[in-house]
């Protein structure tokens, strides 16, 4: 039993990191623009614990043509069509848009991070009582 929940952490650890390492890469290229939201996807049925909305934004790129983008926006988000938001957008895929915010980018892999090095203890302590 102590091997599956230290191999089960390890598996939450391992993707925690992959997350983790993804917003990286994505912060390295990303550039914060003002947008227009353009549209809101209307979600079926009842909203779920931490649905998220699929929003589509206009925004001014590099070379100032209009561009759009979509970003999947929390459902508190209290945002109506054409009101302007800060965003942050991949240079090089420009279609892909974020909020700035530690909680949209860092919370689920560290929500992973966390989990899974718990995991591993709780292992680690069945382990060492199975010894005894």
């Amino acid at each position: 039993m102590s091997r599956v929940v230290s191999i089960v952490g390890a598996g939450l650890l391992s993707v925690g990191l992959l997350q983790g390492w993804t917003t990286y890469s994505f912060l390295q290229h990303a550039q914060v623009v003002i947008a227009r939201v353009a549209s809101i996807e209307e979600l079926r049925g009842p909203p779920k614990p931490r649905q998220k909305t699929p929003v589509n934004l206009l925004y001014k790129g590099k070379d100032g043509l209009e561009q759009s983008a979509v970003a999947h926006l929390p459902l508190l988000q209290n945002i109506r069509r054409g009101d302007e938001i800060r965003i942050l957008v991949d240079s090089k895929e420009p279609q892909v848009a974020r909020l700035p915010l530690w909680s949209e980018l860092w919370a689920r892999s560290l929500t992973y991070l966390v989990g899974g090095l718990l995991l591993i203890l709780v292992g680690r302590v069945l382990r060492t009582r199975k010894l005894r």
